[in-house]
């Protein structure tokens, strides 16, 4: 009976989850993909232009610029480079920098320096992943080829697949995801365990995250 009655529970809080997805939690949305797009597609644009006078850093730095200016200063953090982190997830190993967290939504830079590979997790949220330098292959289980995604291009993985996925040295991307964003984290932080032991860069994955969703709810009463 017990085991029934937790079931029962776990059922009906995943019920009230999914339809909170399409109704209520929407309304705390401060972003949209396609503006997240066609602002990356701009900077993008400006540095192709510039050829070897255009580095990595100054890519990732001028969008956030852009966001900032779009979004407003108090919804895109700094560009702090002592706020980078190392996340291994899946089995890959990539460096990320949180410009949002909130409990419904967060925007962050992606990549990697040197390359990666492996399972992109299945999610309770949408994540809309746009290359900003490099490339990113992925894969669904029947595919024999992979889809390719370049400097420009969004790569949207729906709630509830997987992918195999990797990505070239000197790769980076803006990622965003909405939706239940807590249900994300564990898969973000079991690595950790079972495999690199650093737990330096849990505990500060941890901090940032924790400081920016508490400031998007108390500050900017945003869920």
């Amino acid at each position: 009976m017990r085991l029934l009655f937790v079931l029962a529970l776990i059922g009906a809080a995943w019920y009230a989850m999914e339809e909170m997805l399409y109704t209520w939690l929407p309304s705390n949305y401060v972003f949209d993909p396609a503006t997240l797009e066609s602002i990356a597609n701009r900077v993008i644009t400006v540095h192709q232009d510039l050829g070897d006078q255009s580095t990595t850093e100054a890519l990732l730095k001028d969008v956030r610029e852009e966001l900032a200016l779009y979004y407003g200063e108090q919804y895109i953090n700094k560009y702090v480079k002592e706020e980078w982190v190392f996340n291994n997830a899946g089995g890959a190993m990539g460096q990320m920098l949180i410009l949002h967290a909130s409990f419904s939504e967060y925007l962050i830079f992606f990549g990697t320096a040197v390359g990666n590979e492996g399972h992109s997790g299945v999610h309770f949220a949408d994540d809309y992943f746009t290359i900003l330098k490099g490339t990113q292959y992925a894969s669904l289980p029947h595919n024999p080829s992979p889809e390719v995604y370049t400097a420009g291009m969004t790569h949207h993985m729906a709630k509830g697949y997987a992918k195999q996925y990797g990505m070239g040295r000197e790769s980076f991307a803006l990622e965003y995801a909405r939706g239940w964003i807590p249900c994300m984290l564990p898969f973000g932080f079991l690595d950790t365990f079972t495999s690199t032991l650093d737990f330096y860069t849990l505990y500060r994955t941890v901090f940032l995250t924790g400081r920016d969703m508490f400031k998007n709810l108390v500050v900017n009463k945003k869920f």
